[in-house]
């Protein structure tokens, strides 16, 4: 399983991210990184954002190799509850992007 995050957005504006292979991590990260997504309960392709936020974290995820593709877009407020521990684990594994 492959994941994809990418996180933007915020006060500061800074772009991080990171790709996750579940056949390169260690054994426990990777079945602690496949529960998150089981556990999210993100599923299909969609873009959820507020229209009334402002300077909220912005955050895409793409989830490949774990059933049907998941490809979303969601930010702070709508974020479901299920899902941010799995944000949370992909925050700690993100570094900075450089803009393109």
């Amino acid at each position: 399983m492959r994941v994809q995050f990418v996180q933007s957005g915020g006060y500061a504006g800074a772009v991080k991210g990171c790709e996750l292979d579940t056949a390169t991590l260690a054994p426990d990260a990777a079945q602690q990184l496949q529960k998150l997504v089981q556990d999210s309960g993100l599923s299909g392709s969609h873009e959820s954002l507020s229209k009334t936020g402002r300077d909220l974290g912005q955050y895409e995820i793409t989830v490949e190799g774990h059933g049907p593709k998941i490809a979303v877009v969601l930010d702070d407020e709508t974020l479901p509850a299920a899902a941010k521990p799995l944000v949370g684990f992909l925050k700690k594994n993100s570094r900075p992007v450089p803009l393109k």
